[in-house]
């Protein structure tokens, strides 16, 4: 990974966690509830839900780590609609986890490294692969399935 790519992906992450450290919506949500696996559990969208609310909630679902710990490699978040079409460098032969969270309705779906698809509805569940000996380049597709809607957020980790 090129140190300029890292930085840009640093620097979305803490933009992005002081966003939602600010509490910049006056819209009260409840947050997931927490099972003994610490997972958060399924939850539908609320009526009216706005895309910051969507988009917070979605991320709330992955693992929070911090961009400087060494483990993290990229993130983001974006609309179901616009989808998620990233190639991502890695370190080849490695082992990483890529987890997706999509809060909305309906479905999307994820495509890693060309692999099959595999739905991750959108109802604030999250779902992981685990990428072993990785390329060096890492595909991930992330589409709409028709009628979806919501945000997706989407992490990648070494394993």
């Amino acid at each position: 990974m090129t140190l300029p790519r890292k930085s840009m992906a640093a620097a979305a992450a803490l933009a992005l966690m002081s966003f939602l450290a600010s509490g910049c919506s006056s819209q009260s949500t409840t947050p997931p509830s927490t099972p003994s696996s610490g997972k958060p559990t399924a939850t539908s969208s609320p009526s009216g839900e706005g895309e910051e609310a969507q988009g917070s909630r979605a991320k709330a679902v992955l693992e929070t780590i911090s961009p400087d710990d060494p483990k993290f490699v990229e993130s983001g978040l974006e609309r179901v609609s616009d989808g998620v079409h990233a190639r991502s460098s890695l370190k080849k032969g490695g082992a990483y986890e890529v987890s997706v969270a999509c809060v909305g309705t309906g479905t999307v779906s994820l495509v890693i490294g060309g692999k099959a698809p595999q739905p991750v509805p959108c109802d604030g569940t999250s779902a992981s692969q685990r990428v072993q000996n990785s390329p060096a380049e890492l595909p991930i597709d992330i589409t709409a399935v028709p009628g979806a809607t919501g945000m997706v957020a989407w992490q990648i980790t070494a394993a």
